[in-house]
């Protein structure tokens, strides 16, 4: 029996060997939608093949999830299978398709929300080829499949988009947090912070690596105090960019001792 292996390219690229070769483009790698509860909305992504080979193509939807560390990193999951699940709103057309040489094909999807629906909802529609075979240690031929993503992210009706910054600790020159994402939607939250002393001058800039959290998850959060900053009282200004308008501010008083001991003295919105 011919064995099958997957290279996975969904929003950044396996750089092997093979990935020179992947033969399938989409127009539109995030389907981001506002659906009033009940409604429904349609949609089309096309799919192109660069190539100068004929090539099959399988549709299919997949639930995911962001994971840790959170930088955008995800698991996949049968579709239907997660909380926040929307792959069984989506239906699409053609599910299977041949693409000649240079050409391209328009998948059509409808997005249709049941009236209950609160909060978002997430899937990806996977577009799939065979990019060749590569022998085994046994001998055996292995099918290398790729395949690419579209994401869905469906915004229903009471969608909620918040997060808390919780559990600060102190370490050698710097404070660590959780960021929890205690609202029903994805977040993405780009982050930056200043330090500050009591006469408001600024010591020391950092930014903070994107993160992206799925509801009720935690990312760990480091910021730096900068060597160039003496010892004293101060304050760290966070604010995370939630997207849409929405921020996350805190404010931590903290005092700086010898060796760049921390001390946190009070935190407040």
């Amino acid at each position: 029996m011919k064995k099958q292996i997957f290279l996975f390219f969904v929003l950044t690229f396996v750089f092997i060997s093979y990935a020179a070769a992947f033969n399938i483009r989409v127009d539109i790698r995030k389907v981001e939608l506002k659906i009033t509860s009940g409604d429904s909305s349609r949609g089309g992504i096309i799919v192109e093949n660069p190539t100068e080979n004929e090539i099959l193509v399988k549709a299919y939807l997949e639930d995911f999830s962001y994971i840790a560390p959170h930088d955008g990193a995800k698991k996949f999951f049968p579709p239907g299978s997660t909380e926040y699940s929307c792959a069984k709103w989506i239906t699409f057309s053609p599910q299977e398709f041949r693409l000649a040489p240079f050409s391209k094909q328009k998948v059509s999807y409808t997005v249709s929300v049941p009236e209950a629906a609160r909060g978002g909802h997430y899937a990806v529609l996977f577009f799939e080829t065979a990019l060749g075979e590569v022998p085994d240690n046994q001998g055996a031929n292995i099918l290398v499949l790729g395949r690419i993503g579209s994401l869905f992210l469906i915004n229903t009706d009471e969608s909620i988009k918040q997060a808390e910054l919780i559990n600060l600790s102190t370490k050698t020159k710097a404070i660590e947090a959780g960021l929890h994402n205690t609202g029903n939607t994805i977040l993405t939250a780009k982050g930056s912070f200043y330090i500050m002393n009591n006469e408001g001058k600024v010591f020391d800039r950092g930014k903070i690596t994107d993160i992206y959290l799925s509801p009720g998850d935690n990312a760990e959060v480091s910021l730096p105090i900068g060597e160039n900053v003496p010892a004293g009282n101060y304050t760290l200004m966070a604010t995370f960019d939630l997207e849409g308008g929405d921020i996350l501010v805190k404010e931590i008083d903290f005092y700086l001792g010898p060796g760049g001991i921390l001390n946190i003295s009070s935190v407040r919105d």
